[in-house]
């Protein structure tokens, strides 16, 4: 989480971590997230609660993972349609 946007799995993890008892220090060492980042992670996302945050990361995966379905569903029926234009 070195200077740039963290996403959600970093945020996750950091703090996990963080509530498991990790001090600043290791989290730093781990992640690269200095104890004011974590503090304002932690007030960002506390407040929406962890398990909403592990929901939100699955919906955001899965939301991936139906994106890259339907792409590949819309090049196949391209293909598809082409090759009936070229029957006829």
């Amino acid at each position: 989480m070195k200077n740039k946007k963290s996403n959600e799995h970093q945020v996750l993890k950091v703090l996990k971590d963080y509530n498991a008892g990790k001090s600043g220090l290791e989290l730093f060492e781990k992640y690269g997230v200095y104890g004011t980042n974590i503090f304002e992670l932690k007030h960002k996302y506390m407040d929406i609660g962890l398990d909403i945050l592990v929901e939100l990361v699955n919906l955001n995966e899965e939301n991936s993972r139906l994106k890259t379905m339907y792409a590949e569903l819309c090049v196949q029926h391209r293909k598809l349609k082409d090759l009936l234009k070229e029957d006829f």
